[in-house]
């Protein structure tokens, strides 16, 4: 039994020592970077609410920023504005908004249990889950602009051939004008007659260079992301537990950079191509988590890639999202008082691109709850690099509902104010 609990302990550290070894510098603001890290900042609020593996879980979550709604409703005002000074508007619109991000999440998930089973005397509880979610991110931003980065007003879609062309013609001569007709007109980017036919199916996307570079651009993400697959929670004597869970992960982006001139012509804020790089690969997560009395720790890894299903690289490019797995370090401690309880809980998650500094929390939740904990109240308050988490839920036997509001501590980020942000989960279990 000694043997089995030093080796599980072994595993536990090397679990640890992975994400303690895996930190990176922090690096200037990138959309794609940004994205990430907030986003995995979602997932662990996400964490902190488990399913029960023993129930029908129906679950639905959404998640913006104070005045998301309000720049998309500004942004196509602008857009549809037909009078002469509809470019001046733009520019005013946008230096309104420098320096702020907006947040856009929906997520909907699906749990169905499976019958208990044990093998060698660990047991397991399984189910079948499914979730799929869509964020956007639009960071707004002046940045001393090059006429070299005008291959960022191009979407994600249009092929990198297209792009290593633009590069090695581009000149100031591309201010104010749409950068595939620049690329389709001028001799000394050097598209053959076949590049020229697909850049054209672009030229309608109103991908245009700013003529002023000091006007704020905004820089958009979209990810659109689907799971499904076995979810194993397993549980092994008194002291060890975790999760093995192997699935289908479905994922499509698009990333572009929008200038004032792009909207003052009809543009959009949030346009999509007709053809996405849908990629599907074959994934694992896996926990391994130590308990003994009211204490717990786990260490895990998300998001694992075994192998690529099918892509759609040859129509809709390569997925910008990338492979990198999530790490994750989790430590609390249950304090129970008759129908009340206290548990502070720290902990870190990493990926390639952030590092542990950014990637740390702590919090408690204060609890109180009877009916063998089917009427519940939850107060939690969390604080980590960026904000101030506070995250009221109410259980009501067959459902509960949660709001979150994420306060920024901190007055700038990579050259961007963090948003207030707001959250609502509702969950059905039976």
């Amino acid at each position: 039994m000694t043997n089995r609990l030093n080796f599980s302990f072994r595993i536990f550290l090397l679990l640890a020592g992975v994400v303690l070894l895996a930190e990176t510098q922090a690096q200037e603001y990138n959309i794609l970077k940004r994205f990430q890290y907030l986003e995995d900042k979602y997932r662990t609020q996400e964490m902190l609410r488990p399913y029960d593996n023993d129930d029908f879980v129906f679950d639905l979550s959404a998640l913006l920023n104070t005045d998301a709604t309000d720049f998309i409703d500004e942004a196509e005002e602008v857009a549809d504005y037909e009078g002469s000074d509809q470019l001046d508007r733009a520019q005013e619109f946008l230096r309104k908004y420098d320096k702020t991000e907006q947040n856009l999440r929906v997520q909907v998930g699906l749990n169905i249990p499976f019958f208990d089973f044990s093998v060698y005397g660990i047991k397991f509880k399984p189910s079948l889950r499914a979730t799929g979610n869509l964020g956007f991110l639009m960071g707004i931003q002046a940045s001393n602009l090059t006429v070299q980065q005008a291959v960022e007003y191009l979407g994600s879609d249009v092929p990198q051939n297209l792009k290593d062309a633009l590069l090695t013609c581009v000149n100031d001569s591309i201010r104010g004008e749409n950068i595939i007709t620049f690329l389709i007109d001028t001799p000394a980017c050097g598209l053959t007659e076949q590049e020229k036919q697909v850049a054209r199916q672009y030229e309608d996307e109103n991908y245009i260079f700013p003529e002023d570079t000091s006007v704020p651009d905004i820089y958009n993400y979209v990810k659109a992301e689907a799971r499904a697959g076995l979810y194993f929670d397993y549980i092994y004597d008194e002291h060890f537990f975790g999760a093995f869970n192997i699935y289908a992960l479905g994922r499509a982006d698009y990333r572009v950079r929008v200038s004032a001139d792009s909207l003052a012509n009809d543009g959009d804020v949030a346009d999509l191509p007709d053809d996405m790089n849908t990629t599907i690969n074959a994934a694992i997560d896996y926990t391994l988590g130590y308990r003994n009395g009211n204490l717990t720790a786990y260490a895990g890894i998300e998001d694992l890639k075994l192998t690529t299903i099918s892509d759609n690289e040859e129509e809709g490019g390569e997925l910008i999202y990338g492979n990198d797995p999530l790490l994750r370090l989790h430590g609390e401690y249950l304090y129970k008082y008759s129908l009340f309880s206290v548990k502070p809980f720290v902990g870190i998650h990493k990926r390639a691109s952030y590092g542990i500094s950014e990637g740390y929390y702590a919090g408690a939740d204060l609890g109180a709850h009877v009916w063998s904990d089917r009427i519940g109240l939850r107060l939690r308050g969390m604080v980590d690099k960026e904000h101030f988490t506070f995250s009221p839920m109410a259980k009501l036997w067959l459902m509960h509902i949660e709001y979150m509001l994420k306060t920024p501590m901190s007055s700038e980020v990579d050259g961007l104010k963090p948003a207030t942000i707001h959250s609502l989960n509702i969950r059905i279990s039976i």
